[in-house]
């Protein structure tokens, strides 16, 4: 997102090199395999395999971080028309589309796409926002998935956020989960 804004104020074409360069990097080094639960997802926190190399998918894979990330590559590719990466961003939200939960008044999706790689609890809680802006951006970029999968999908992350979430807006654990994974009040 940082770059993409530089570029858009600063006009300095280095930064569509950074830009690239990390795309390229995460799209051909840190996915998860076409085997995976989550098939060619992000691995958003790779935190094991080697250093530089590929990026293990029992790494943290943070829904959330997900979808900052998505919604920074749907952005990156109205800059550059590179259509590998909004593929991969549709891609990526279909996956979440399809793996949301439908139950009434809990969170759509958990934190975490692998909870038992990471060492505390899986609730989903301010960081659904991140959710919300990767799919409202593709949206306007013109995907709303298979049958409306990615609106339906955005509406009941709004319906979580707004029924369940914003009448707990000053308890601790509402907003404490959005960027810490741990229990952080």
């Amino acid at each position: 997102h940082g770059l993409i804004r530089y570029y858009r104020y600063a006009g300095d074409p280095a930064a569509i090199a950074h830009i690239s360069m990390m795309n390229d990097v995460i799209l051909r080094h840190a996915l998860t395999g076409p085997e995976h639960p989550w098939p060619r997802f992000p691995i958003t926190v790779p935190t094991h395999g080697e250093v530089y190399g590929e990026a293990n998918p029992h790494g943290m894979i943070q829904l959330d971080i997900a979808g900052l990330y998505g919604s920074a590559l749907v952005q990156a590719y109205e800059m550059t028309g590179n259509r590998e990466w909004f593929e991969a961003a549709k891609h990526w939200a279909d996956v979440l589309a399809a793996r949301r939960s439908h139950i009434p008044g809990a969170p759509p999706w958990n934190r975490y796409a692998n909870p038992e790689d990471a060492g505390w609890d899986d609730l989903q809680t301010g960081g659904v926002i991140m959710l919300l802006r990767y799919f409202d951006e593709l949206i306007r970029a013109g995907y709303s998935g298979p049958g409306n999968s990615i609106v339906a999908a955005r509406d009941a992350g709004r319906a979580y956020l707004r029924d369940t979430l914003l009448p707990r807006w000053l308890q601790n654990d509402t907003w404490g989960r959005e960027y810490w994974d741990w229990e952080h009040a």
